[in-house]
């Protein structure tokens, strides 16, 4: 039986500038959700906004340094989750989108945990992002924030930002049904993770 591998190689392969980038997005946050609470509104889109680039550019920076890391590959979808989470939550406890948007962005988000855990439980390979699910995920980051600056100010504005994150629900639930039929193969097929 090999060694394990000491703590310090695990520091070095996971150390790296897109895992920072994605924990200050995590942090942004809760950042976010406080400023939010207090109407602090500038602030409030400014760290939104902030934290949305930051998904971008951790995954433009990993590939183009070389810095994919198990770590990452972690982190990041935990991140965008969590993001989602408390954007659509803190609009809705705003109203400044309805309630039921909430509830199609979060149970699919509760599908795909549910069957990430199935994978990860039998040691199969997870899903690989498709271009459908970064889409939606932009059109989303788009939409919603573009709803909360028009709130109360623009009204043609604020609806077309709804539609926008209507349309970019629908297609986030278009690339679920892709990730689980990527875990039906994996299922059917029993890839184990490397």
């Amino acid at each position: 039986m090999a060694p394990a591998p000491p703590p310090t190689a695990w520091w070095r392969r996971n150390a790296t500038l897109p895992n920072v980038i994605t924990i200050v997005r995590m942090a942004l946050m809760v950042v976010f959700v406080v400023l939010l609470a207090r109407h602090a509104d500038a602030w409030a889109i400014t760290a939104l906004a902030v934290a949305g680039l930051s998904d971008f550019l951790d995954g433009y920076l990993a590939r183009r340094l070389g810095q994919m890391s198990d770590l990452g590959r972690m982190l990041d979808p935990v991140a965008d989750r969590l993001l989602t989470v408390a954007v659509v939550v803190g609009l809705a406890w705003r109203d400044i989108i309805p309630w039921w948007l909430v509830a199609v962005l979060l149970v699919r988000d509760a599908v795909l945990a549910t069957a990430l855990l199935w994978l990860v439980r039998r040691g199969l390979a997870t899903p690989v992002v498709t271009f459908l699910g970064k889409s939606a995920t932009a059109a989303l980051y788009v939409s919603l924030p573009l709803a909360y600056l028009a709130f109360d100010r623009w009204d043609s504005v604020y609806t077309v930002a709804l539609w926008g994150a209507a349309a970019g629900a629908l297609a986030y639930w278009g690339s679920a049904v892709q990730y689980l039929a990527q875990a039906r193969q994996a299922g059917s097929v029993g890839v184990g993770t490397p």
